[in-house]
């Protein structure tokens, strides 16, 4: 009994009555929407990286997505069952204490390297919609991405240290190291909030680009013309696909892990109803991972014909 109320009193952390207040219900809900988002974002994103390799010549806009499809990649294969075994408490029976500060890595570096990609796949397509042309290279483009990785590495780093299990075996952050925590997720914050206003204003300064279509090429043969608004019209096609990203990245991943921050930082008990909005908000991220291949496949003609080009392929050998 002793014991008991010891590991209770040492486990006064969020992930501990987020568990324990959420209603069951509710959390098996999550674990099948984690399972559908693995089941559906991994395949997409596999396949985004096998077409990609396919491009002969890759645009600057093509390096960002392959970079961010592998970032998917790399937190639904971690992170995913990871939350499942900890949202099962089967986490709490074995797994030893590495991983967790692992999963806290893999979830930072890859939530850093995803919000920097966004908002440079914005100012790529901010200038291709204001001059027709990609500010930056293809080789240049793809050693930012690099740069990006490395530096994302570095800053989610930090969680080897800050994170551990528990006691009891939740996987959660060393309330010892609250100071630094504080430090970190202020970095993050601020990492956040400059990368999403710059995206912003990217996408609403090409808002009259996007509505005008059908602009008329500065020439008097027709056939120079279509052309013309053939291209202007598939780059506004992929603007808005990744327009749509970065909406789809912000409302499932940016806003909701700020206002989780927010929570875990103010105070823990705040009753069942909030628990269970931080418990749901902290893993809505994994809608982000599997919902850009669709809205690849279902906005950008060019992805399509390259899958149908695949497996085309593939038949016939």
């Amino acid at each position: 009994m002793t014991n008991d109320t010891n590991q209770i009193a040492q486990d006064k952390i969020p992930e501990a009555p987020l568990r324990t207040l959420t209603p069951d219900e509710f959390v098996h809900g999550l674990i099948a929407f984690i399972a559908l988002a693995m089941l559906l974002g991994l395949p997409g994103n596999v396949l985004v990286v096998l077409v990609h390799r396919r491009i002969k010549t890759p645009t600057a806009t093509d390096w960002v997505v392959f970079y961010l499809a592998s970032c998917d990649i790399c937190s639904l294969v971690v992170c995913g069952p990871s939350y499942i075994l900890k949202m099962t408490k089967l986490w709490n029976n074995f797994m030893p204490s590495f991983l967790c500060s692992f999963h806290f890595t893999i979830l930072h570096t890859c939530f850093i390297a995803s919000t920097c990609l966004i908002t440079v796949v914005a100012v790529v397509r901010r200038s291709v919609m204001n001059t027709d042309r990609e500010p930056i290279s293809a080789r240049t483009s793809k050693l930012i991405g690099t740069i990006v990785i490395f530096v994302s590495i570095g800053l989610g780093s930090p969680s080897f240290i800050l994170t551990k299990n528990t006691p009891s075996g939740f996987c959660y952050y060393d309330n010892q190291k609250a100071q630094l925590q504080t430090i970190v997720y202020g970095v993050y914050l601020l990492i956040i909030l400059i990368s999403n206003a710059i995206t912003c204003a990217c996408y609403v300064s090409i808002i009259p680009k996007l509505r005008n279509a059908a602009r008329v090429a500065p020439t008097d043969s027709d056939i120079i013309n279509t052309a013309f608004v053939r291209i202007r019209r598939a780059a506004i096609k992929a603007t808005i696909c990744l327009a749509l990203v970065s909406v789809v990245f912000f409302f499932s991943t940016a806003a909701p892990l700020t206002v989780v921050t927010v929570l875990n930082a103010s105070n823990h008990n705040v009753g069942v109803v909030v628990n269970t909005l931080t418990f749901f908000f902290s893993r809505l991220y994994f809608m982000n991972t599997f919902a850009n291949p669709l809205i690849y496949f279902w906005i950008n003609n060019g992805f399509r014909q390259r899958v149908r080009s695949m497996f085309h392929r593939n038949r016939v050998t």
